[in-house]
């Protein structure tokens, strides 16, 4: 009898383990120049993307991002509402559950996703740098989980800066130059699709 109950119990870990999967991603944090709004400005960027990588995994995932700070400025990331359950020391509020990751340096970041799904955001908890090092986290239900809603056709996270809009960062000229700069970003980005142009006149 107690080996049934072994037997079992080793079956029921074996189909836990197997449903959870290691998700890894490295953040390079380095200055770039960056162009919005018909305006450049040298800022703080991951993997070279403004807004930064969005990071997928599923429910039960464990999550491992290593930070490498390329950057001149101490740096920090906070995954912002994931649940930290016994891993505290992965929150990344600088000074409060870690040292920040100092110019040079690194840092690997691991935690398990656990009781969520939906759409998160991780960034900056050091000074400003949180005003342009974010970027969405994406989590999927387990595998073999459905929705509870029908099965979205597409999805496409979408990130709201302090940087969309004019700001002492990338004031706008006139409104005109504004719309000018627009209209081509609009055209570049239908002729990426294919050519398809997607504005009215």
């Amino acid at each position: 009898m107690a080996a049934v109950l072994v037997a079992a119990m080793v079956v029921v870990l074996s189909v836990s383990v197997a449903e959870s999967a290691t998700v890894e991603y490295q953040f390079d944090v380095a200055t770039m120049n960056v162009t919005r709004l018909c305006g450049s400005k040298s800022i703080v960027v991951v993997n070279g993307q403004f807004p930064g990588p969005t990071v997928s995994a599923r429910e039960g995932d464990l999550v491992v991002v290593r930070v490498v700070n390329k950057a001149q400025y101490n740096m920090s990331i906070h995954w912002h509402g994931v649940r930290q359950l016994r891993s505290g020391w992965a929150d990344g509020p600088a000074y409060i559950t870690q040292c920040p990751i100092q110019p040079g340096q690194s840092y690997v970041y691991k935690f398990t996703i656990t009781g969520q799904r939906g759409t998160l955001w991780w960034h900056a908890h050091i000074s400003w740098l949180r005003a342009t090092v974010y970027g969405p986290i994406v989590i999927l239900p387990k595998l073999g989980v459905p929705y509870p809603f029908a099965a979205p056709y597409k999805e496409v996270p979408l990130m709201f800066g302090t940087c969309v809009r004019p700001t002492r960062w990338w004031p706008v000229i006139s409104v005109r130059a504004c719309m000018n700069c627009l209209s081509l970003l609009v055209y570049v980005r239908a002729q990426a699709n294919g050519g398809r142009r997607t504005r009215r006149r």
